[in-house]
């Protein structure tokens, strides 16, 4: 067993303050970190949902953000200020959700925006 010092005494206070700073940051980032993640996939989700909608035979101009925007709705609040916008060629569909992530610190903000595209289904001959 190690001897100590009596000049070591009462040094444990102060080496948790020392390392409880950088410890308390590193959590937060790793949670901020995690939210980020968290609105990503979400966006991702509710682009996939609404591409799908919007590719489909037939379907109606709004049916993408439609979808896009009723997926948001029941999933929760991952995302923020959420905006789902559409655009399409003959060929392709696209839905794009753009919006912001939740944050710990206030005044941080990460945009986050995610797309999805597929190709319109319809008859060739």
């Amino acid at each position: 067993m190690a001897m100590k010092h009596k000049a070591d005494r009462g040094g444990g206070p102060v080496e948790f303050a020392v390392l409880a700073l950088p410890i308390l940051v590193l959590t937060f980032i790793v949670v901020q970190a995690a939210f980020v993640f968290y609105a990503r996939s979400t966006a991702l989700a509710a682009a996939t949902q609404g591409a799908n909608a919007a590719r489909a035979y037939n379907a109606p101009a709004n049916a993408g953000v439609n979808k896009a925007n009723d997926f948001l709705g029941r999933v929760g609040g991952g995302l923020r200020n959420p905006t789902v916008t559409y655009s399409s060629t003959a060929t392709t569909a696209t839905v794009t959700v753009t919006g912001k992530a939740q944050t710990i610190i206030p005044g941080l903000t990460f945009n986050v925006t995610q797309s999805a595209s597929g190709p319109v289904e319809r008859f060739v001959s």
